[in-house]
């Protein structure tokens, strides 16, 4: 199966926004199903495991909450991407640790949606391949959310995607290329609401990558509350 020939649930309740999700994954030659709230995408879920779930967070019944919560049990449960006019850091972190791979914020950009799923199913078909080798043997996961990527000077670089998260180093996708061994500083972009978790690291390789550049990043000097938050998004014990 090819990635366009992937399968999406689009779980909204507001019936304007779940027509035009579907109109524009459908577009892009995925095939797509939908939902209008939890209980019932949990449903199409258990009848047939889609590739991927964009789902809705403020819902009658079921809400997008419950979603997450029940799917973390199942056996091979497909990655959500939150989809949400939430925008701010305590969502954002919430929807992390109940187990999303992405956060879309409403109202959104449709470059910004198609490339947040495409992204989160190319990780999808990565899954088990080789990992660079400051995150081998590690707990990791994949995690697409826009990110600030700042010079140790405080100087802006760039917006970009980080694809991959572990305790030691993360993936940071750029438009532009950093040098291997440059210094940066990154922190998570969540519209509406400041990220207090900012990450020194080291780039220790970069490659190109379709839309730009792909840079591995090991995380240089954490704090213990870095640490602890790291932790918390990875859902790792003490």
């Amino acid at each position: 199966m090819t990635e366009a020939s992937k399968r999406i649930l689009v779980v909204d309740d507001e019936e304007d926004v779940q027509i035009l999700v579907c109109r524009i994954l459908r577009d892009m030659g995925y095939e797509v199903d939908s939902a209008a709230d939890g209980g019932q995408a949990l449903e199409k879920i258990a009848a047939q495991r889609p590739d991927l779930v964009v789902l809705d967070l403020m819902m009658p019944g079921v809400d997008g909450w419950g979603v997450p919560a029940r799917l973390r049990n199942a056996p091979d449960p497909p990655p959500v991407v939150l989809l949400t006019a939430k925008a701010d850091y305590d969502t954002f972190t919430r929807g992390v640790k109940e187990g999303a791979s992405a956060y879309v914020c409403k109202p959104f950009r449709f470059h910004e949606l198609l490339a947040t799923v495409q992204g989160v199913l190319l990780s999808s078909l990565k899954r088990g391949t080789a990992v660079p080798e400051e995150r081998r043997s590690e707990p990791r996961r994949t995690l697409r959310v826009e990110v600030k990527v700042i010079s140790r000077e405080k100087a802006p670089i760039a917006l970009g995607s980080l694809a991959n998260l572990s305790l030691s180093g993360a993936q940071v996708d750029l438009g532009v290329p950093i040098a291997s061994g440059d210094r940066v500083r990154v922190a998570f972009h969540v519209p509406g609401g400041g990220s207090p978790l900012g990450l020194l690291g080291r780039v220790r390789w970069q490659t190109p990558a379709p839309e730009g550049f792909a840079h591995g990043l090991v995380f240089e000097g954490l704090t213990p509350a870095d640490e602890r938050q790291l932790r918390e998004l990875l859902r790792l014990s003490f």
